[in-house]
């Protein structure tokens, strides 16, 4: 037997400690890079929440565009996943690298 709590219980805990009102934010950060893959989950990361709106800061202006291209796939990757629905996704620079 591990030390750490792993798989579901390891969620579980995030959840408990997010709290529900933070339980969207929290799925979406474990799914992100599931849902725009690897590369971009690398270059572009979750800020927060609010009113349905996904903030989500990006390392340079080239990752920016072809998120946006992509924004409505994935709001709607977002949908049928992981059952959140969203009014948008506000992209923007990131500016503490």
């Amino acid at each position: 037997m591990g030390l750490f709590p792993t798989g579901n219980k390891l969620k579980n805990i995030v959840y408990q400690i997010a709290g529900k009102e933070n339980s969207d934010i929290v799925t979406i950060a474990l799914g992100w890079k599931e849902i725009v893959g690897s590369l971009l989950a690398e270059r572009a990361n979750i800020r927060k929440l609010e009113k349905r709106n996904l903030f989500i800061a990006v390392n340079n202006n080239v990752w920016m565009q072809e998120l946006i291209l992509r924004k409505y796939q994935i709001i709607s990757e977002i949908k049928f996943r992981l059952h959140i629905e969203l009014r948008d996704i506000i992209f923007f620079l990131n500016n503490e690298h």
